[in-house]
Formats: C-alpha cells, structure tokens, sequence
C-alpha cells in the first residue's frame, strides 16, 4: 500500500501502534477489525485470562504483540499510541480514563460506565486531555441510520418530530445460552443490568434522533422467565421506560425477551419509529409514511442500505486527521447516562430526574 502510494505521490500513511485491554468475546472480534485497518499495528494484547489472552495473540501473530496481564502495565509502553477497551463494563471508565491520562486515544467498548460517578470519571479525564476517546456505540457508523437521520434533521422530512417508539424485542433466552454467558454480565453490579450494557445501544440512536438528552424517566422491568423476580437483583429479560426529553420529545422505549416468533402483528428485534407533523418515519428501514393517501416513500438509495459499520476505520482516520470522533466522549456520557437513568426508575419504582443522577456533561 505505501510503495502505491508513493506512486500516486501520497504520502504513506502513519502507522498507529495499538494496545488491547480485555480481550473477550467482542474484544477479539475487534481485534479482527483492527488487523485490516491499514497500517495499523497491535503491540500488546492484555487480560487477566491466560487462555483469552493466547487466542488473542494468535490472532495478532503477524504483529507478534506483547503479552502483559495488568492494564496499568500498557501505559508504561513507549511503543502505543492508542488503546483498544474492551473490558467488562464495570471497568470501562477506569481504564478509559487512565489511558486519557497517560495521553492514549481511546476507542472504549459501551457503556462508558455503569454509574454516574464511572461516568464523570471518563468525562474529566476526556476534558483534560489533548487526545480523545471514541465509544462503542457503533449504530452511529451505519450508513443507512446516519443518511435517514440527516433528513430527518436536516430536510425536515417529517417536520416537526414529536414522538419516538423504540423496540429490541426477542425470544425467550435459551437456559443453556444463559448459563454460558460470564459471570459479572449476569451480576447487574458489574454489569449495569441489561438496560446498561445491552439497551444503551439503542437507547444512543434515540439521543441522536431526539437531538436531546432526557430530563425524566419512568419505567418498569423484572427477570420475568422462568419466573418473576422483581429488578435489581439479577439482569432483567423484559422492561419499559418513558423519556421526556429537554426539547420536549417523548420516547417510549421496550427491551422484551417474550416476543414469540410466530407473533407478527407486533414486528421482532430492533425498530425505531418517529412520528412528527408530517406522518412517521421508519428509520431502520428509511421508509417515510405520510399522513393522507400518498405511498410510503424509501429514502435510502441502495448504497445507504446495504452500507457496511465502519466505525474502526473512522478511529484511526480521526487520530490521522486529527479530528473529533462522531460518537464522541459526549456521545457516550449522554448515552450511558440515559441508560442508568431508566434504571434507576425501574429500580426506585417512580419518576427519576436527569438531576437526581448528579452527572454533568
């Protein structure tokens, strides 16, 4: 690649060492991104786990990266620029904002954190720090949702937007793939319950198209299979929550692991619908419904549609470029803070403020 561009008359592009901290399930699946980003190299591989950290490595072989068990060992490497953290939830802004500190860009799985204190943490380093950090929160890398919101926002497609219903909706959990998943995800303390570490995905998408963030929240969730369990204790399978947002839009968001698959009158899986002055906008599938008896309308050209995430490579691009990344460390404490907010409304039973939480962005 560089002797073509060298041809071209480009200048090669600068090569950015990279370090790995948590090396799991969706760690090593980014250490496969990062492996065909162009020149890019991992230089160490860290986990406390000797048998994730070898099948990472073997998947770096052709960078021969470190090996090393402490995060705090990362940061002494003269040979990084940035740092990959994939870590339990529960540790996301601690190691985030230790590597803020020691002056590393930060590409840190979602959530940022699972309390507000976790998040203010993260935010302060990121304040303070001439680097920057991008969130996992990889839906505001797709195409598709990216081309739909800026019409929604900036051709006004819908007017005035009023109202958003969100779903992710699913099948019952199979016993034996609950049991397989690792201990601190079922623990709701290290995890932050499924609204968390699972919802603020969706959750990020509703923030976006809301150009907001909430002011209250009221909602509603147990551990309802095999048999229900009140929330709090052990992660939730099913809850509802209620954001009224600063700018006064309402969002009305449901995660259900009940929804059996035969039942079609309410679609499965993710969904977002705006509805506004104009009519109602399916975003996933940039479909426009307007009010009268003129046909849907696609907004998204097939090239939107079938476009691939590629929040990875916008990483390294913004580090080359320096420039802000789109989900910024804005974007991921308003995120995980939206999350912990509805929590906290299932949790205590009535209406929480954004002000009760005491973050601050």
């Amino acid at each position: 690649m560089g002797s073509a561009a060298a041809a071209l008359g480009a200048a090669p592009l600068e090569e950015i060492r990279t370090a790995f901290v948590g090396v799991g399930s969706r760690g090593k699946s980014l250490v496969r991104e990062v492996l065909v980003q162009q020149n890019v190299r991992i230089t160490a591989i860290c986990d406390i786990e000797a048998k994730a950290r070898d099948e990472a490595q073997s998947l770096a072989q052709r960078d021969n990266p470190r090996s090393i068990t402490d995060y705090r060992k990362v940061l002494e490497l003269k040979d990084m620029d940035a740092v990959v953290v994939a870590t339990p939830c529960y540790l996301h802004a601690e190691m985030a904002a230790a590597c803020l500190d020691a002056g590393k860009y930060v590409y840190c799985e979602k959530p940022l954190g699972i309390t507000p204190e976790q998040v203010n943490l993260a935010l302060r380093a990121a304040q303070r720090s001439k680097v920057f950090l991008q969130i996992g929160q990889q839906l505001r890398y797709m195409p598709g949702l990216r081309e739909a919101i800026r019409q929604l926002h900036q051709e006004k497609v819908l007017g005035q937007a009023f109202v958003i219903k969100a779903q992710r909706h699913g099948t019952p959990t199979p016993p034996e793939a609950e049991a397989k998943r690792p201990a601190w995800y079922k623990d709701v303390k290290l995890s932050g319950d499924l609204i968390v570490e699972n919802a603020v995905h969706n959750l990020d998408v509703c923030n976006w198209v809301a150009q907001s963030r909430p002011v209250s929240a009221y909602g509603h969730g147990k551990k309802y299979l095999p048999k229900p369990i009140p929330a709090g204790s052990v992660m939730m399978d099913g809850f509802s929550v209620e954001y009224i947002y600063e700018n006064d839009m309402h969002l009305d968001y449901s995660q259900l692991y009940l929804h059996p698959r035969t039942l079609t009158e309410l679609a499965n899986w993710q969904w977002y619908l705006i509805f506004g002055e104009k009519g109602a906008l399916n975003l996933e599938k940039g479909i426009l419904y307007l009010h009268g008896s003129e046909p849907p309308r696609e907004l998204l050209s097939p090239a939107f549609r079938n476009g691939k995430e590629n929040a990875m490579s916008e990483f390294y691009a913004c580090i080359r470029e320096k420039r802000k990344p789109f989900a910024d460390i804005q974007v991921a404490a308003t995120a995980a803070l939206t999350a912990i907010l509805g929590r906290e409304a299932i949790y205590r039973r009535r209406m929480v403020s954004w002000k009760e939480l005491g973050g601050t962005i």
